[in-house]
Parts: C-alpha cells; sequence; structure tokens
C-alpha cells in the first residue's frame, strides 16, 4: 500500500536524522544529509513529508516515544504492575528501553539525539512528572512512584536526584560509545558499565537526605 510506503519512508528519515544529531550535532540536519543518510535520491522528500526540518525532529522524537512506550508497557507487565514497583524498579522500566531500539543506525543514536534535544531547549525535561505525556501514558506514573520513594526529601532535592539518575545512565551510554565513535579510549564493556551506573543510581535513589 501507498500508505505503508509513506509510513516506511517517513520512518527511514527520522532513523536517519537521528543519527546524524547522534554523531554531528543538530546543525548538520539539512535537506539533503537527511535524504542522504536515508537513501533517498529526492532532496525535497524531507520537505514533502514534514514540511520542515522542526517537524522532522519532532516526528524523531514522536517515532521513539512510540517505541519506548511499548516497551515500558511490557516491563511493567512483567515486574506484577505499577503497585510492584519501588523507585529503583520504576526507574529502571523508565531507561532501560532506551537499550532496545532495534533500527538505530549506529550504536544508542537515540540517547545522543536526546541528549543534543535537551541541551538545544527543544526538549521538555524528560524527568518532570508534572509534565503531560499522552503519547507516553507510562511516563508520568513511573516518575510518580519514584518520587514516591524519595516523598522523606525536599521536593527540589528530590527533583534533581530523579534527573540525576537519569543522566548517569545516559552518560555511561555514550561513554561506552566513544570508542566506536573515533575515541581512542578504551571502551569498558556495556553490561559492566550499566551494572556500575545501576549502582550509583541505587545510591541517588536510596540515600537518606543530608543531615
Amino acid at each position: 500500500m501507498a500508505t505503508d510506503r509513506s509510513e516506511a519512508t517517513r520512518r527511514q528519515l527520522c532513523v536517519a536524522t537521528e543519527a546524524i544529531v547522534a554523531r554531528h550535532g543538530l546543525s548538520h540536519v539539512t535537506l539533503r544529509s537527511v535524504a542522504a543518510a536515508a537513501g533517498q535520491g529526492n532532496t525535497a522528500a524531507v520537505s514533502y513529508h514534514f514540511g520542515t526540518i522542526d517537524a522532522l525532529l519532532r516526528a524523531t522524537v514522536d517515532m521513539r516515544v512510540d517505541d519506548k512506550e511499548a516497551e515500558r508497557a511490557r516491563l511493567i507487565a512483567e515486574a506484577g504492575g505499577l503497585a510492584a514497583l519501588d523507585g529503583f524498579s520504576a526507574w529502571r522500566c523508565m531507561m532501560r528501553p532506551l537499550l532496545s531500539l532495534a533500527d538505530e543506525q549506529i550504536p544508542h543514536a537515540h540517547v545522543r539525539f536526546l541528549m543534543h534535544m535537551r541541551l538545544d531547549g527543544r526538549l521538555s525535561d524528560p524527568f518532570d512528572a508534572s509534565i503531560d505525556r499522552p503519547r507516553s501514558p507510562t511516563m508520568p506514573l513511573l516518575l510518580a512512584r519514584i518520587q514516591a520513594a524519595l516523598a522523606h526529601l525536599p521536593y527540589q532535592l528530590a527533583r534533581a536526584r530523579v534527573a540525576l539518575a537519569g543522566t548517569v545512565f545516559w552518560n555511561a551510554i555514550v561513554l561506552h560509545d566513544q570508542k566506536a565513535l573515533g575515541s581512542a579510549a578504551e571502551a569498558v564493556d556495556l553490561p559492566t558499565l550499566l551494572a556500575d551506573a545501576e549502582r550509583l543510581v541505587r545510591m541517588i535513589l536510596l540515600e537518606p537526605p543530608p543531615c
């Protein structure tokens, strides 16, 4: 069907955009660079399917929101439902889907894409439970579970710990991928690095407040 082909092309363009941002940053996203990375001979493909670069970036975010939402729902069900999750388990359900995106062009491109979008002010706070997320209903529920586990802390400190826990995970993945992206530094294997990151996150989420 033509619609299926159109959706497949849109996804190819979004995946290509994600990879360009991950490797080179937002300034390298152009009609020509995205079309070439997606294997599209027509440089007008982005304009045809999305209209603008900004709309393409938003569609790329939405594509991965949908991908991650399905995996988060699966992990929550596998754990026995939201009521069975403590703060750390809720955090794990929130973050682990970042590792299961099957069609990334380069390793963990989505994590670096998110970091660039956040630093450029194009992405709302991913760890704020008060933000309406109609495409991702599990996110505020998981964030609420995490914040409930931190209810003994002052509100701003609790929010800071949630954000810190998330960025520890993001940065562990980026640190691992530096070798694949051309760094001379030897990379720690990902399971070891993530296990260490999760130990740090346990401390962040479970450490009592300072005296």
